[in-house]
């Protein structure tokens, strides 16, 4: 058999395997139970947080023989069961009652009066056809408006399910026809918790950190962090330890700029040396990091001194013990005046280096420019914007 990579493998197939989108799988599950039942649903979110899953969910309960008959299970547990001869099908692919369509390779006016004629037929076996139609905002204007009279007027036994990322781009006609679910960004502990737990299914040894460090370049997106994580266990398993995973084997593999390269440039600032920084620039160029992405984590890391400075506390901050201990060790360093201004003057310069040339030296100038930038500062008696109007005199007559 072959190989079946962690995101399919792991994915959810009840409404309480979801993670983090517990907001839909409530509505959704009350839904059922009152048999209050729409005809179109969008899911919008970012890739990768459960929208397709979620829709293949519904569509599976929708139809489960278990939840039809057993009016005790149906308000008691309110998931597909997964044996009856609707949930066999649905998991074997077989199933005649369930279409899925991606939008991005079938977005013609065709492609929906197809769709159309299709919905016309009932479904062969249980109550619903259902139709997930994903990355649904690919459609053609044209096509949104064929698909518009049956949207607005459905036969009984249809119910579309709509996926997207970009839900500003579906017409206002299509979107006010449906009940719309916006999906969170998943938290770094949620993913976390359920790397570790398939690690622990997988029988795999893996460091905390090195779970949150997958977390953190995942963005917010289970199925990133767990495609990450199969690319981590092919690197690891020629490791000493039975392929256990570390921190710094994932840094290896992803290239991840460390927070210790984040904090030699606010030392460096702190202690106004620029032959520091020029090292750190040249550990950035010579091992072929991206400037741009080390100046995007670098802004974050000021933004984590802004988090300590303003809360007096790390509870916000995204890292390891030993480096929240760091954040709130160094926050004194800097006032948050200075450390807004540092911010100010990298999201410029982001900006400014896509269409500079001498890229490596722009680089290095606006490294040490943070230095420039925090010394004329702390010069300065007081800065402009605080300094208070003297009052007058009141005037005397002579």
């Amino acid at each position: 058999m072959s190989y079946q990579v962690i995101a399919r493998k792991y994915r959810p197939a009840k409404f309480s395997d979801i993670t983090a989108q517990e907001h839909v799988t409530r509505t959704i599950q009350n839904s059922l139970r009152m048999g209050r039942v729409g005809h179109g649903y969008i899911f919008s979110g970012l890739r990768g947080v459960g929208k397709t899953t979620a829709a293949r969910v519904f569509a599976k309960a929708l139809n489960c023989q278990k939840l039809m008959e057993d009016p005790e299970y149906l308000q008691r547990v309110t998931e597909p069961c997964g044996e009856c001869e609707s949930c066999r099908d649905f998991d074997s692919g077989t199933s005649l009652n369930i279409s899925e369509f991606d939008a991005a390779s079938n977005n013609s006016v065709d492609d929906i009066r197809a769709l159309r004629e299709n919905v016309r037929y009932g479904p062969q076996k249980g109550k619903y056809r259902v139709y997930i139609i994903d990355e649904v905002h690919m459609l053609s204007i044209a096509a949104f408006n064929a698909f518009l009279k049956t949207l607005e007027e459905p036969p009984p036994h249809a119910i579309f399910i709509f996926a997207t990322t970009e839900l500003h781009k579906i017409p206002a006609t299509i979107a006010s026809r449906c009940q719309r679910f916006n999906f969170k960004r998943i938290p770094l502990e949620d993913i976390q918790k359920q790397l570790q737990w398939i690690c622990d299914a997988e029988h795999i040894t893996v460091e905390g950190d090195a779970l949150q460090l997958i977390g953190r370049k995942a963005q917010g997106s289970m199925r990133d962090a767990q495609s990450i994580l199969d690319q981590v266990i092919a690197f690891s398993a020629e490791n000493d330890h039975e392929g256990a995973i570390s921190y710094q084997g994932v840094g290896e593999l992803l290239n991840y700029i460390d927070d210790d390269n984040m904090f030699d440039v606010t030392d460096a600032v702190a202690a106004q040396n620029p032959a520091k920084m020029l090292d750190v620039a040249q550990f950035v160029i010579r091992n072929g990091y991206d400037e741009q992405d080390f100046l995007e984590k670098l802004v974050e890391h000021l933004r984590n001194f802004l988090v300590v400075q303003n809360l007096g506390s790390t509870r916000l901050v995204e890292r390891p013990d030993a480096i929240r201990e760091r954040y709130l060790r160094d926050a004194g360093n800097f006032t948050p005046f200075l450390v807004m201004q540092m911010v100010d003057f990298l999201l410029l310069t982001q900006k400014e280096l896509k269409f500079q040339f001498e890229y490596q030296f722009r680089f290095e100038l606006a490294l040490l420019k943070l230095i420039d930038i925090v010394h004329i500062a702390s010069s300065a008696v007081t800065p402009a914007a605080v300094v208070q109007p003297q009052k007058k005199k009141p005037l005397t007559s002579h």
